[in-house]
Parts: C-alpha cells; structure tokens; sequence
C-alpha cells in the first residue's frame, strides 16, 4: 500500500516565515501577492491561514471562480461588505490567472470593500514586475522550494513509515526540487516496509512518473505543437533567446504558466522535474 495518501494527509511544514511575512502584508499594506514555482505549497499556506481564522477569512480558488461572481459555498460579497465594516476580513485569492487585470480587479474589490487581500499566482518575473509597476503599494512574498534538510523534515512529518538511505533522501530532494506536492506525489507511489536508496526511487520513478509529475502532464497537455518543441529543446540545456525558433509571445506564454524561466539573456526550463518528465515521455512515446 502507498506510504501516504494524497487524497487524506493534510499535514503542514516548513512555511512559518511565510505565513508570518503574509500575515505582517495584510496588516500593512494590506495587499499582498503570493507567488512561487508550481507545487511549492502557496495552496497550502492560503488554506493553513483560513484556518487559523476561519470566522473572519474567506477562501476562494480562482480557477474555480471568477472574484466578481458568487457561487455555492461562497459568501455573499455583499454580506462580506458589512461585515467589513466593523471587523477586520481577510479574503484569499488562490490560482490567480496569469493576467495583470485578474490583480487589479482583486485589488479594486479589497479597496472598495474596505478587506485585506492575498492572492496566489504562480512564479513569472515579468507579470511580478508589471504587478508591481500596476500596484506600488502592495508586498510581495515568495515561497521558495524546501532545502534538503527540511524536505527530509517533510518527509518524516508526512511518512512516519518511509524508510531511506541518506542518498535516497537526496534523490528525492533533487528529483522533486524540494516541492511539497511531488514530494507527495512521489511519497504515494511508494510501498510500506522497504529501504529505499536511489536505484530503487530512480525504478519506481521510471515506472510511475506519470503519477509522480501529474501536474506538468497536465500542462503538457494544454501546449502547441510549437511550444512543446521549445521545451524539447531547452531540455538540453538553458539557450538564448536567437538560438530558440520560436516568437517572444510563445516564450512569454511558457514562462507565465511556469514553463520556463529567462536567467539574464538565456531561457531554461523551470523545474529539474519538468526536465525529467520530458525525458521519459520521449524516450517512452517518442514525442513529448
């Protein structure tokens, strides 16, 4: 049976500066983005702080709804206006689409009904830097990946059971990068009751990468033809924008949904994971 189950563990670890950072931002300015790679925990951290403070926090996954619009199971902005009057409202934009406008209508609606607000996006340098040329008074906080000690701290918080060699947990750090979701992720691909070193991660991560890096398959998925050998071939290595047949627009495009990152004039694909899974679709479909 797996060592943990994605569907039940709801531990947390590891993010007290960021909570503390986010919680100092809503106090002060009182708008604040909440940003990282994909699977660093900023879900995580939005929903630990909801918790916390469940009577006077509102939760809402934007890839689920629009911030202008209600649904089943989400307060009444109106009744949240009135409430605002005399206490204090947080309200916790998660998934944010990668649009500067998704921001300023956020930030528009905190202002105009007096509440704090947080909201999630997923790490892009350049839709940051427009955010902040957009909103000035407004602070941002990051969520970094784990390092390897606390990954292994992670790992035995989660998986009380997993048993590994030092060099297992290092594989596991560097595979993942040190990201709570496929730490997850690869944890529940795994059997109770075995000593794990790295030839038996790199078997069950051949065997079941699909599992373990479900979300980049995903975002796979949705790509072009052309922007998928983009990333074909920046699985190489980091290249320069004139080496890279493709237009400014599909390389923007690849980098807001977290595809590929531009390090001073060379673009490089975002995640040591992504790399791998790359790899193994190629080497197993013949294409990505």
């Amino acid at each position: 049976m797996p060592i943990i189950s994605l569907n039940t563990t709801q531990d947390f670890f590891g993010r007290e500066k960021e909570i503390r950072e986010i919680k100092e931002a809503l106090n002060d300015p009182g708008f604040v983005v909440v940003t990282g790679k994909m699977g660093s925990g900023k879900t995580a951290i939005l929903r630990r702080i909801h918790e916390e403070n469940p009577n006077r926090t509102t939760f809402i996954d934007m890839r689920c709804t629009d911030v202008r619009k209600t649904h089943e199971g989400i307060p009444d902005f109106r009744r949240i206006t009135v409430l605002a009057r005399t206490v204090e409202w947080n309200v916790l934009l998660d998934g944010a689409p990668p649009e500067k406008s998704a921001f300023t209508d956020a930030w528009k609606m905190s202002q105009m009904h007096n509440m704090r607000c947080a909201v999630a996006v997923r790490y892009s340098e350049g839709l940051i830097r427009d955010i902040q040329e957009e909103l000035p008074l407004m602070s941002v906080v990051e969520v970094p990946p784990l390092t390897e000690r606390d990954t292994e701290r992670y790992i035995r918080l989660k998986a009380p059971g997993f048993r590994a060699v030092r060099s297992g947990i290092e594989y596991i750090h560097e595979v993942t990068g040190g990201m709570p979701l496929f730490i997850d992720s690869f944890l529940n691909v795994l059997s109770d009751g075995v000593i794990y070193g790295p030839a038996l991660l790199e078997e069950n991560f051949n065997a079941k990468f699909q599992q373990i890096a479900f979300p980049w398959i995903a975002e796979l998925n949705r790509l072009t033809r052309g922007e998928k050998d983009i990333l074909s071939l920046l699985k190489e290595g980091p290249l320069g924008g004139d080496e890279i047949p493709a237009s400014s627009r599909e390389l923007e495009e690849l980098e807001l949904r977290g595809l590929i990152e531009l390090h001073g004039d060379e673009w490089s694909l975002g995640s040591e994971l992504l790399r791998r899974v790359i790899v193994e679709l190629e080497n197993q479909t013949g294409c990505i």
